[in-house]
């Protein structure tokens, strides 16, 4: 059994990729505290500290540890750049009857419908894989669809702020570079070496992307390709997500995420994190370059009113200055502030290599 994408040359060469905060946030949710990477370990760790107990709970009754469905609301198609806020308020804005249809997909004694019963072998099966009520999610989907929707939205934008924030811009870096790894071979070795890579039940026959599933179908609607999602918490084969316009998605594990267990850089041991705060020292090194607050939101994650709040303290500081081009406003470390950033750097080199040999 199997999905089919039907994905001609003309489809295949609109794919793409791209990254979404949003799946990072369920790859924690789906496997908590005993997820294999340490770094999710320690980003579930810090949202059960952070997060209300209601809206940890919701979001675990959405994404189950022991049932492979999450509905396809809480991660809208990727777009380039986003921030975690700007994704969370399309979660929102989905319309009450597109999550309803989602949780009756896979919640077992909602409607059945049709079209998504005729994937199984038969009724019993269906139902075999649907999966019981949990009474967080069933108390929140009693005011209906466009209510669960804006409460999750709200929880993984909390969950991410909390717990995934202080590090995205070396997750960014994780996922940027395997991108820039694939994209280099698909163009060198072709699309098979990558498609090879991501999962062995996966091939391109020319005319259909073909993934084998415990089901079947074919989706005909891939015109402008597929996009191919990596994540540094995706745990297992490749997923597949369609929702009929959107483009098909495959999320997939990320190469290189033993870089996320290292020391982070300008973060809680740093003497620049001590001396302005983790998010401040954060976006004082990300600044090699001058940026807007909408670049900066993009490059780590945080929402921009966030960026914009810690910005205006370094200003006040003394540690960036602005300047107005047009309309756009950049950021740019002073000479104090790079000189801070720079010491807090050479500080960690000398501590990774050690006192001093003598001879």
């Amino acid at each position: 059994m199997a999905m089919r994408v039907q994905l001609d040359a003309r489809a295949w060469s609109r794919s793409r990729f791209a990254t979404s905060a949003a799946v990072e946030v369920l790859g924690v949710l789906r496997h908590r505290g005993r997820h294999p990477a340490a770094h999710a370990r320690q980003w579930y760790a810090r949202a059960r500290r952070a997060l209300p107990p209601g809206q940890l709970a919701l979001l675990e009754a959405l994404v189950p540890t022991d049932h492979s469905n999450a509905p396809d609301f809480l991660t809208p198609a990727p777009r380039h750049g986003e921030s975690m806020q700007e994704v969370a308020a399309r979660i929102a804005a989905t319309p009450g009857e597109e999550v309803d249809y989602q949780l009756d997909i896979a919640i077992r004694g909602r409607r059945v419908w049709p079209h998504v019963l005729a994937l199984y072998q038969s009724e019993a099966a269906y139902e075999r894989w649907r999966r019981p009520m949990p009474p967080a999610l069933e108390m929140a989907a009693s005011e209906g669809g466009a209510a669960v929707a804006t409460a999750a939205a709200a929880a993984m934008a909390t969950l991410f702020e909390s717990a995934l924030a202080p590090d995205w811009p070396r997750v960014r870096a994780v996922l940027d570079a395997d991108i820039s790894n694939r994209a280099d071979r698909m163009a060198t070795q072709g699309a098979g070496t990558v498609l090879g890579d991501l999962g062995e039940r996966m091939e391109w026959t020319g005319t259909e992307l073909v993934l084998e599933r415990p089901y079947s179908g074919i989706i005909d609607w891939a015109d402008e390709g597929v996009l191919f999602v990596p994540a540094t918490t995706h745990v297992g084969p490749v997923l597949f997500a369609a929702e009929h316009p959107h483009p098909p998605v495959l999320f997939y594990r990320a190469r290189g995420i033993g870089a996320l267990g290292e020391r982070p850089a300008g973060v809680a041991e740093s003497a620049l994190a001590g001396l302005v705060g983790v998010t401040r020292a954060a976006l004082l090194t990300t600044l090699d370059v001058p940026a807007s607050t909408v670049e900066l939101s993009r490059r780590t994650g945080w929402s921009s009113a966030t960026v914009s709040y810690h910005l205006g303290i370094l200003l006040r500081a003394g540690l960036v200055d602005r300047c107005r081009r047009g309309r756009v406003v950049r950021y740019a470390r002073t000479g104090l502030g790079t000189a801070l950033a720079t010491s807090s750097a050479e500080d960690r080199m000398s501590r990774a290599a050690g006192p001093p040999l003598r001879v």
